[in-house]
Parts: C-alpha cells; structure tokens; sequence
C-alpha cells in the first residue's frame, strides 16, 4: 500500500502548524477570530436548524457578541481595571503585613518560614511579572500596535478590524473548509482521516467549550463567595480565579493564595481566613463532583500524571496559551496513538517479529 500520499499530507499539516506557531504575535488577531468562530459553532448550527440561513444565524451572533464586547468595554472593563490597579498597588503592603501575621502565629510553636519576608516578596514579585509577560504578551504586542507610530496605529486598527471579519467568514465557512481539509486526503485514506478529525473535535470541543462554561460559573462563585465573605478585590479575585481555570489548577492556586493574603490581615481575626477555605472548598466541590461532569464529561482521558505533563509542556513551549491548549492536544494525541498501535498491531510486520 502507497503511503507516500498521506505522509505528503501530514508533512504539509506540520509545516502549516509550524509556520503558525512562529508567527504567532503576527497572526494573534486571526487565530483569536478562529477560536471564537469554533466556540460559537454549535450556536450557529442550533439558529440555523430553526430555519434561518448561516448568513443570519452568523449575523446575529455577531451583533449579539459585538453587543457583549461594548456593554463590557463600557462598564465592567473600567470597574475592573481600576480595582486591578488598586490590588496591584496595595497587595505588596498586604503580602508584607500576612508574612509578618503567619510568622508571629507560627514562632510560638518553634516554626520558622523558609525565608525572610524581603526574598519572599522579591520571588513573588518576579514570578507575577515573568507569569504576566508570558500570559499577555500577544496581547501585549496585539495592543501595542496602537501606540507606537502612524503606521503601528493604522496596523493595529487593522488588527483589530481582522477579528469580526474572521469571526464572521469563519464561522459561516467553517463546514466548507472542514470539506476542503479532507479533500486534499486521497480518497481512501479519507474516511481515516475523517475519523481522526472527528475526534479532535469531540475532544476540542468538549473540553475547550467546557471549561469556558466551567470558568464563568466558577468566577460567578468564588465573587460572590468572596464578596459575602468580606474580602477586599473579592470580586476582581473571584473573576480572575474563575477564568484561570481554564489552566488545571491555575486559578483556584493563584485565587485562593490571594484571597487568604487578603483575609490573614483582616483586623477581624481569623474567621475570614476560614470564609474564604471554605468558599474554595465548596465551589472545588461543586467543580469536581456537579459543574464538570455534567458540562465537560470525560472529553479528554487523561490521567492526572498525564495532565501535570502535558501542563507543563504547554507553559514550556507556549507560555499560558501552551497551558490552556495543552490538555485537549494531549488528549487528541492519546487517542491518535492508541489507534496507531491497534494499527500497527494488525499489520504483519508486527506478526512477523
């Protein structure tokens, strides 16, 4: 049997992979119309089975996004921005005055802190800001096109331009250019490769549209949570907590160590430290036993060790959005090689050895 076809094809996908990767900064604007099309597909296709065209069904979508994105510049962004520079000014004196609260709790019991309070905070402040940097930084460059000069200005307008534009022709082709994909397969590896792409889409799917469902209950949780509790920023930490757990672990880590910081210097004693364990114990809870497996399922069928490395891979290689895209390309790559060695079991190579 003529392979040589389908590694010609594989070979082209890789490259095509490749090329994206290395000019990701540059086509950051594009890639983020795509995400959002793949996302809003399934609300498309339930419009159009209520009789509009695809035409429509991607119009009104795109004005009710369009909506959304201009209600939140207008009145949600500011709140938020203004909080975030408030937290980002205040939380080293917080950090400062907690060490000082734990490290008194903990003398009397003979319990001394790894280290001094300076070099505490000195890594804590280093490891936000390489965090930040690698977390924003298409952003960062999508953004700073604005502001450097007349011609930055114009190409950042046209970058902003691309993602409605992309989002629009993309969500209305993407049936089209799911069959023009296969059509370059040669015939009879076509069902094949079919199948394949039926089950990185199942997995991307499943998960990606998931944990985007996942994080915005959690982020309602934990700022509701916090804000009865009585934490200052409780609302910024609880949205910011639940729109990281798109990254296992990232968000209820970062939320929950900030959120006690805050509480061990509340002036009210102890009880808001044992409000916020219990606000993240409850909304863990209602994550990992109702939220997730009646949203996300089993999608992806990692193990937890297989996730802690793929995790790690994935802020490896591509910082936060490495993380985010690690657990679904990690589960398509599980599935991807069982198959091959069920395949690779059949063949008479193998019964020969």
């Amino acid at each position: 049997m003529n392979r040589w076809p389908l590694v010609a094809v594989a070979a082209a996908a890789a490259a095509v992979l490749w090329l994206g990767w290395a000019l990701y900064d540059t086509l950051f604007p594009v890639f983020l119309g795509f995400a959002l099309a793949y996302a809003f597909d399934p609300l498309a296709d339930w419009i159009e089975r209520k009789g509009a065209g695809r035409t429509a069904a991607v119009s009104i979508i795109l004005g009710f996004v369009g909506l959304l994105v201009i209600t939140a510049v207008a009145v949600i962004v500011p709140v938020l921005i203004s909080e975030g520079r408030e937290f980002v000014g205040d939380f080293p004196r917080y950090a400062s005055a907690a060490h000082d609260r734990v490290t008194a709790t903990l003398e009397p019991w003979g319990v001394r802190l790894p280290h001094d309070k300076e070099t505490l905070l000195a890594r804590l402040k280093d490891w936000l800001q390489g965090m930040s940097v690698a977390a924003l930084a298409p952003a960062g460059s999508f953004a700073g096109r604005f502001f450097s000069t007349l011609a930055g200005t114009l190409t950042g307008l046209l970058s902003l331009i691309i993602v409605p534009v992309v989002f629009f022709y993309f969500l209305r082709d993407i049936s089209a250019i799911r069959e023009g994909a296969l059509s370059v397969v040669p015939p009879r590896h076509r069902r094949a490769a079919e199948d394949r792409f039926n089950e990185a889409d199942r997995v991307f799917s499943g998960y990606l549209r998931g944990q985007m469902t996942v994080a915005l209950i959690l982020a309602a949780v934990y700022s509701i949570g916090l804000s009865i509790v009585g934490i200052r920023f409780g609302v910024l930490i609880g949205i910011a907590s639940g729109l990281l757990n798109v990254v296992p672990y990232l968000g209820v880590a970062l939320g929950l160590g900030a959120s006690l910081i805050m509480a061990a210097v509340d002036a009210s004693g102890w009880a808001p430290v044992f409000g916020v364990l219990a606000v993240f114990g409850v909304a863990q809870g209602l994550e990992g036993f109702v939220i997730t497996p009646k949203i996300v399922g089993d999608k992806v069928g990692l193990s937890p060790v297989e996730t802690i490395v793929a995790l790690i891979l994935g802020g490896q290689l591509g910082g936060l959005p490495g993380m985010i895209l690690a657990i679904p390309v990690a589960g398509c790559l599980k599935v991807w090689t069982i198959d091959a060695l069920a395949f690779w079991r059949r063949t008479s190579a193998f019964r020969r050895i």
